[in-house]
């Protein structure tokens, strides 16, 4: 039985973790670069409790606040320029996975000034990153307790670095923040925690430890869906929400162990051409994934609904019910041009039997070729 782990970020989590946390954030430096967008951290109340806490402690802080859905390396840049300006000691990131991928790329350009983006995913870093401090106001990525960070690089591609330096060295999760997320956002980010789950799950470097991090979140998640299914899901309680945020701690400590398979890779394309958001691409392809594994890992396909509590029929109706609208065609063209993507691929290598890019390819025009 393998139980091969590694994650040394210290978590806390509940309401009013962040205050609570105040001794662990003073020990990280005396000035820090917050990093987050222009809305979701003040609307959620993140901002105010992680300024207010680092007023309480004397600590000094700069405000990046100019975070796209999807980070790009030249707005990481200009952020680790400011953090240099500011002299700033350490990062705290407060949102969703763009909040926080974007915290971890700045902790090490910051780090190293001048750095090119060669030498970034090279890991040809002189010197280690800043200190990072996720404050997650989404449930969703996990990146809260990953070693990997997804930019969007200067040629619209999104391009991830894996690395035990970026962990973060302290992690707040108060579901309370997640309770004025839009209902669309919910329902993405939601299902972004089963594609990490699911994915993580029948991955070839899945051992015991992760496939129970893998069920638990689903296991979390399930009664959710069947109540967001049924009701919607815009006036979700507290109880909910720390369910749903919680499902999504355990996906990101499942992908820790793990990373994604094809559905994370294929989703990338969409946001990148189609501007879907990524956890709606990714839980596009998810019924194709577990068909997929059904036909090369049927005694895993059915120890996963097994352990899920979940029949396949009922799987498929949540994905479809729960998966926001994706309303895009594709032509073959954009297929054709998207095919090396899907060769040597690390994410398509860790799928069981042989996933091929000719297999991806199919499953872009059964379900998005134009006519």
């Amino acid at each position: 039985m393998l139980l091969n782990s590694y994650m040394p970020v210290k978590l806390m989590t509940g309401a009013g973790c962040v205050r609570a946390g105040a001794k662990e954030i003073a020990k990280l430096g005396s000035v820090c670069l917050i990093v987050t967008d222009k809305v979701a951290a003040k609307v959620s109340g993140a901002l105010q409790d992680v300024t207010d806490t680092l007023e309480l402690n004397g600590q000094k802080w700069v405000l990046y606040d100019e975070v796209s859905p999807n980070p790009k390396l030249t707005e990481c840049v200009a952020a680790a320029e400011k953090a240099s300006a500011g002299g700033a000691e350490f990062i705290v990131g407060i949102g969703g996975g763009s909040a926080l991928d974007a915290a971890k790329c700045i902790a090490v350009l910051a780090a190293n000034p001048g750095m090119t983006q060669a030498q970034l995913y090279a890991f040809d870093w002189a010197n280690a990153p800043l200190k990072i401090v996720a404050v997650g106001t989404t449930a969703g990525t996990g990146s809260e307790v990953t070693k990997v960070s997804v930019i969007t690089t200067p040629d619209g591609r999104k391009k991830s670095f894996h690395h035990e330096a970026i962990f973060p060295a302290l992690s707040l999760g108060d579901p309370r923040y997640t309770m004025s997320l839009p209902p669309m956002v919910t329902r993405a980010t939601a299902v972004d925690v089963l594609a990490h789950c699911a994915e993580s799950f029948f991955s070839r470097s899945a051992n015991h430890i992760s496939q129970c991090y893998a069920v638990e979140g689903i296991r979390l998640l399930l009664p959710v869906f069947r109540a967001m299914a049924e009701n919607g899901c815009e006036e979700l309680d507290y109880d909910t929400r720390e369910k749903l945020y919680c499902a999504s701690i355990y996906g990101g400590l499942a992908i820790n162990v793990t990373g994604t398979c094809f559905p994370h890779t294929m989703g990338y394309l969409l946001t990148e051409a189609f501007g879907i958001p990524h956890g709606t691409a990714c839980a596009v392809f998810q019924q194709d994934f577990y068909t997929y594994n059904r036909t090369v890992a049927p005694e895993l396909a059915a120890q996963y609904l097994e352990r899920i509590g979940c029949s396949e029929q009922e799987y498929f109706d949540l994905l479809e019910k729960l998966t926001p609208p994706c309303e895009i065609t594709m032509t073959e063209e954009l297929i054709a041009a998207s095919h090396s993507r899907w060769v040597n691929n690390g994410s398509i290598a860790k799928c069981r039997g042989e996933f091929t890019a000719d297999m991806a390819d199919d499953i872009l025009r059964r379900k998005f070729l134009a006519g």
